[in-house]
């Protein structure tokens, strides 16, 4: 069983980097975006994350995202907060209906423009392109990285 889980998940690194493994992340700069759910009608329910995009950023909180199972249409679209935020909507939801094309439970992009790739699920980390050779040192501090594919790695289990 622990083979057939391993297999799997190396299947999904290898068909992942195959499609992205050049893919330029940087619309999604300082960005997290992930599916917290499904609605009634199977519909994907994308939290984004990106407090760039807020003008008032002490009224952050999520933006809530559901699309279309089919063609990625936005349902509906709402903050996670009680107050009114200002904030570039159109640009939210763009990302939301880009981060589905990838069809991963998660992405993420920091500041730094390291992008973190989750394939299992929302808290699993699976691989991450490193900026460049400054960030995987700063990074090998706190986990142990293994070279996937070019500047591709993914976290040494323990």
């Amino acid at each position: 069983m622990l083979c057939f889980n391993s297999c799997i998940e190396q299947s999904k690194e290898k068909a992942f980097l195959a499609k992205y493994e050049f893919e330029d992340f940087s619309q999604f700069k300082n960005v997290s975006v992930f599916i917290r759910g499904r609605d009634s009608e199977r519909n994907p329910i994308i939290f984004v994350d990106a407090p760039h995009l807020v003008r008032d950023t002490s009224k952050v909180g999520y933006y809530v995202v559901i699309l279309d199972k089919r063609n990625y249409q936005i349902i509906k679209a709402k903050w996670m907060t009680k107050y009114d935020v200002e904030s570039d909507t159109l640009k939210l939801q763009h990302l939301a209906q880009t981060f589905m094309q990838y069809k991963i439970p998660r992405l993420k992009v920091d500041e730094q423009e390291n992008v973190f790739v989750y394939l299992k699920d929302v808290e699993t980390l699976a691989l991450v392109r490193f900026a460049n050779e400054n960030e995987l040192q700063k990074r090998s501090k706190e986990v142990k990285w293994i070279n996937i594919k070019h500047n591709w790695y993914k976290p040494r289990e323990t």
